[in-house]
């Protein structure tokens, strides 16, 4: 968003809600245009924010909704954004790039065609200082993603530029206009004396029409990130602000906290119950980014023992090696080299990757290993 949107074509980041929680929240919006109504509702299950533009030629409604406003440290918030046709007709709206807050963005492939997108800033903001509330916290994924890409007919081409939206009556599905670069054929090489040269020949252009739906949904940890899940960058107890906005202007804003838990964590960097991962053909410790395959070491006496707890984990790949020894001391601290953050040292035979580590305990006789340095990871 403003400047950076994806093609929902090509790329999914929509993430399902999560279970709906309770609870009612403070809102506001600014709509675009010199007339307009705000709208509050509120059920059961979650609170919805809408607003109309109800004078305004762009017959346009955002709405946003939360699952929660307070959610446990090491819990996820889940929310949506929609933008709504209010007329009985099509609604075109020309591509406006005439975003409130800057720097709104719909997920971590958020490309070049999206016209909603989040900001989540830490700290209480409303409307008349969210412009001094910097950029917003950068919580998507850390992924690869691809090029701007469109389908047409069997192939994909780039993304140029998107020049106009449609959207149908009472509804938030439609299509968006845009340019796109058709593959040239390229001349072959002139070659004289053994040296070639090359010729590029320019891309051509041509304008297509192609379906979207304008709503956008994510689900947001918080929790340390590790690159792997959208994350809030924190596990402690904090107020944010939630902004949702289209491009031609609507912005609609809330407020959630985290507060303490004692939950174990849902994400982060843990060792991995199973994988792939070797070093020198070996067998080697793999990280994931889910607690549900995180490791369980069921001897935490033994681990406070001077001989450790050693344990054999499950792994595969090519080698005749169907599982790893692994050795942990915890807690172990205050070695030399080991880093502050550290309460355990992990000990693999033929695996030379640092032995520091960070353990919790799980229940009364178990433990997980967690922040894991140097470590490969699995989805």
């Amino acid at each position: 968003m403003a400047g950076l949107r994806k093609v929902a074509l090509v790329v999914s980041a929509m993430i399902v809600l999560a279970a709906a929680g309770t609870g009612f929240y403070l809102s506001q919006t600014v709509p675009p245009g010199p007339s307009s109504t705000t709208t509050v509702t509120t059920s059961s299950s979650s609170t919805v924010l809408s607003t109309t533009t109800a004078a305004s030629s762009l017959g346009l409604s955002l709405e946003m909704s939360v699952n929660a406003t307070q959610i446990p440290s090491q819990d996820a918030i889940s929310f949506n954004a929609t933008v709504f046709n209010t007329l009985p007709s099509a609604d075109n709206l020309t591509a406006a790039d005439d975003w409130a807050v800057q720097g709104l963005s719909s997920g971590p492939c958020d490309l070049d065609n999206f016209p909603v997108g989040f900001g989540v800033f830490r700290g209480t903001y409303g409307l008349g200082n969210i412009s001094s509330a910097g950029r917003p916290l950068f919580v998507w994924a850390e992924i690869s993603c691809p090029a701007a890409f469109v389908s047409v007919g069997s192939q994909f081409d780039h993304l140029q530029n998107i020049t106009s939206y449609s959207l149908q009556p009472g509804s938030d599905n439609g299509t968006y206009a845009g340019y796109y670069a058709v593959p040239t054929a390229q001349p072959p090489p002139v070659c004289n004396s053994g040296v070639c040269t090359y010729t590029q020949t320019p891309p051509t252009y041509a304008k297509g029409v192609f379906g979207m739906r304008m709503f956008d949904e994510a689900t947001v940890y918080a929790a340390n990130g590790t690159g792997f899940y959208d994350s809030l960058h924190s596990a402690l107890p904090a107020n944010y602000t939630l902004v949702a906005g289209d491009e031609w202007g609507q912005i609609s804003l809330l407020h959630f906290q985290v507060v303490p838990s004692l939950n174990l964590p849902k994400v982060g960097s843990f060792l991995a119950s199973g994988g792939g991962c070797a070093e020198n053909d070996n067998p080697a410790p793999c990280w994931t980014s889910g607690f549900s395959g995180a490791f369980i070491f069921n001897c935490a006496a033994a681990a406070a023992t001077p001989a450790g707890c050693t344990a054999q984990v499950p792994s595969s790949g090519p080698w005749s090696a169907k599982n790893y020894t692994i050795t942990v001391h915890y807690p172990d601290v205050g070695q030399p080299g080991e880093p502050a953050s550290s309460n355990c040292m992990l000990s693999v035979p033929g695996v030379t990757t640092t032995p520091w580590a960070y353990c919790f305990m799980v229940d009364a006789t178990s433990f997980a290993v967690s922040d894991g340095q140097g470590s490969n990871s699995q989805g």
